[in-house]
């Protein structure tokens, strides 16, 4: 059958109809497809010339289309010539068609009621505007873009491949009852499909395959060439991608997750902080910083419940603590400061006992907070505002127990020292002789709104400067050494926390902690004398409250108001703290994606240092986090 294309051009059908039947030469002819000029004209047999491969049928549908009277049919062309269409074609057949179907109109012609001048004036409007060369391309057939319907024939001979060589398996039956319109693509994945199940058969025995499935076979590849090497290429392309993944698989038992914190932190205050009892001089000068840090932890499970965590660290982020301020009291959460260099952040294995217990075994950065609850609901940008600082008092090297033994009680026992410390063999360092935090906890849950938790450690270091000290650098400097920082001290700690549910969106907790220090050695610190066996007495608690999901799915909105640890009494009356101190906290942390939240907030510290004589200090802070 003859095919009219024009290529690359902005064709209205009805210009080119209009244009064929009164010979008028267009523009568009220029871009005629080569292979329409090259073809050899023949005569019926009245010795009438006929258009290439038509037949008398055909050519006598097309001299019925010039002398056709029916206004309708010229609407069904005006429908058809779409500027948009970059390639139209139609067949004589096509053409035809609706001729017959409109062969009782009486409409008089539209061309036919024009006079010659004004018909020509209503040609030029289908003028057509070339497009430059330079963006000439090829596209489908009109007929390629179509879907293969339940009434043609390939998807009829589909079905009766399918279901005489089980080639597709879409139904509980293996039968393929489609009903519905296939895109030539997805009917040739899956004629690709039968023909892998067909050629298979064949090479087994031939004699299954018979000579009208082999025909039609032949036909439908004819058919589909172009759309099955396309799907062919496309399955290729795919094992390529598969194999590939596979070869170059990170882990089969380790999976990789990090996280990136850039933090954007100013502070306000008229001075520095100084210890209780005395004046402050020196002027707080602080401009606002930018820093970050990131962490990257690579999980590994041999069992699918154990866990074997190893993480690289590196960051730049200040703490804006005493260096900054003068008091640790302002020292923020989360930060990374390692001058940039790569360094081992934290080494641990875990592994369960039966179904509700969990054994700990860490060599780096490791402490009991990691498994022990805190029942702390807040989330916080200072580091007081975490838990009580007893957990972390013992942080480095150690390990620990925890087992839940029923819906309402766990128990948990940890003994933790600093990495320095358990790597030195020499006397006074080691896994026991040296600075260690022994620390047991019973964890209460009445139900699931209400948690309690009840907590014992015992701390020790000979000399606190060189590794934690008793409140983990929180609080005021008489709280952290409250005998100086190179008396060997130990201290017995307690502690109450809880947390409570009040509804879906709004939870408070909070804690009251106690530590008794002792001096286990004589010292002398700035002039002042520090006998052995001195004592003093430290508080410390907070209230914490959370509210979920405000403004935002994810969200969270944390205020912190609390006590930080401070030396109430002591033998050595030069290092007592003599005022009082609050920190009071507010934070929002907004969500932008699942993997990115943005969290601004600020803190207070009213008489830094319980010490009156301290102005207020004052910490704002903007905190970009990327997990990834």
């Amino acid at each position: 059958m003859s095919k009219l294309g024009v290529v690359d051009v902005r064709l209205l059908l009805g210009s080119a109809i209009i244009g064929c039947n009164f010979g008028i030469l267009s523009p568009a002819w220029a871009q005629v497809d080569p292979a329409i000029t090259t073809q050899n004209y023949t005569r019926d047999s009245n010795g009438s010339i006929l258009l290439p491969g038509t037949t008398e049928t055909e050519q006598n549908a097309l001299a019925q289309l010039e002398t056709n009277q029916d206004h309708e049919f010229l609407s069904q062309i005006e429908r058809y010539s779409q500027p948009s269409l970059a390639v139209q074609e139609f067949s004589a057949n096509e053409l035809a068609l609706p001729i017959e179907q409109d062969s009782g109109s009486e409409s008089p012609s539209a061309i036919q009621q024009l006079p010659e001048n004004e018909l020509l004036s209503q040609i030029e409007q289908y003028t057509i505007s070339e497009r430059p060369p330079t963006i000439r391309r090829s596209f489908p057939r009109v007929e390629d873009l179509q879907d293969v319907t339940p009434q043609d024939w390939a998807y009829d001979a589909l079905r009766t491949l399918t279901n005489n060589y089980r080639c597709l398996a879409g139904y509980d039956d293996d039968t393929f009852r489609g009903n519905n319109n296939l895109t030539r693509y997805e009917f040739a994945a899956a004629l690709n499909r039968c023909l892998q199940r067909v050629e298979t058969i064949i090479k087994n025995n031939f004699n299954l395959a018979t000579e009208e499935d082999l025909v039609s076979i032949e036909r439908l590849v004819e058919e589909f060439e172009a759309e099955l090497a396309t799907v062919k290429s496309k399955v290729t392309d795919q094992e390529e991608r598969t194999d590939f993944l596979q070869n170059h698989n990170f882990s089969t038992t380790t999976i990789l997750r990090g996280q990136a914190n850039f933090f954007l932190t100013n502070v306000f205050g008229e001075r520095k902080a100084v210890p209780s009892g005395q004046i402050p001089t020196e002027d707080l000068d602080s401009v606002p910083s930018f820093g970050g840090g990131v962490r990257l932890d690579f999980d590994t499970s041999f069992t699918g419940r154990d866990l074997l965590r190893t993480r690289i660290q590196a960051g730049n982020a200040n703490s804006l603590a005493s260096g900054v301020t003068g008091t640790a009291m302002t020292n923020i959460a989360g930060n990374i400061n390692t001058s940039n260099d790569v360094r081992l952040g934290k080494l641990f294995y875990r592994f369960p006992i039966g179904d509700r217990g969990s054994v700990y075994l860490g060599a780096v950065g490791q402490s009991a907070s990691d498994f022990v609850p805190a029942l702390n609901p807040a989330s916080t940008i200072a580091l007081f505002g975490f838990y009580n600082p007893l957990y972390d008092v013992g942080f480095g090297t150690g390990g620990g127990v925890y087992y839940q033994f029923n819906d309402l009680i766990g128990a948990g026992v940890s003994y933790y020292t600093t990495t320095s410390s358990t790597s030195n063999p020499n006397p006074g360092n080691g896994l026991f002789n040296g600075h260690f935090n022994a620390l047991s906890q019973i964890t209460l849950t009445p139900s699931d709104r209400l948690g309690i938790s009840l907590t014992y450690s015992r701390y020790y270091s000979p000399n606190p400067n060189n590794t934690n000290n008793i409140t983990s650098f929180i609080g005021s400097e008489f709280a952290q050494a409250p005998f100086g920082g190179t008396t060997a001290t130990s201290s017995d700690n307690f502690n109450v926390a809880g947390s409570y549910q009040i509804n879906d969106r709004l939870q408070v907790g909070g804690w009251v902690g106690y530590y008794n220090a002792n001096a286990e050695s004589s010292a002398l610190v700035n002039g002042v004398s520090i006998p052995e066996g001195s004592d003093a007495d430290i508080w410390t608690w907070a209230f914490t409250a959370s509210y979920n999901d405000l403004l935002k799915l994810g969200s969270n909105l944390s205020f912190i108001f609390g006590l930080p640890p401070k030396a109430t009494s002591n033998d050595i009356p030069e290092r007592e703290d003599r005022d009082t101190s609050y920190h009071i906290e507010l934070s929002y942390r907004y969500p932008i994606t699942d993997r990115i939240s943005i969290t601004s907030g600020g803190f207070v510290i009213l008489d830094p240092e319980h010490n009156e004589a301290n102005n207020d200090i004052w910490v704002g802070l903007i905190r970009l986090r990327i997990d990834i």
